[in-house]
């Protein structure tokens, strides 16, 4: 079984939780999810299975920090 590397702007299904979700930041094995309705949450990698990737060169596939000047707060901060 290979296991997925898990991205920004990645749609993930959280292990427990109606998805997918959409994965917006990355950081020290955490992601940060938001859901199509707004909610968000934040959930260790390997409880994420990868539903599809991200394309390359897309907005949602950025990092949350590089889009606002990366002074943004987020549930990591």
């Amino acid at each position: 079984m290979s296991v997925e590397k898990v991205g920004a702007g990645d749609l993930v299904q959280a292990a427990g939780h109606a998805g997918p979700w959409t994965v917006l930041e990355v950081r020290h094995g955490m992601a940060l999810l938001e859901h199509a309705d707004g909610h968000r949450l934040s959930r260790r990698t390997t409880t994420l299975t990868v539903v599809r990737k991200a394309e390359p060169g897309t907005p949602a596939a950025e990092s949350v920090g590089d889009s606002e000047g990366g002074d943004a707060p987020t549930l990591f901060d």
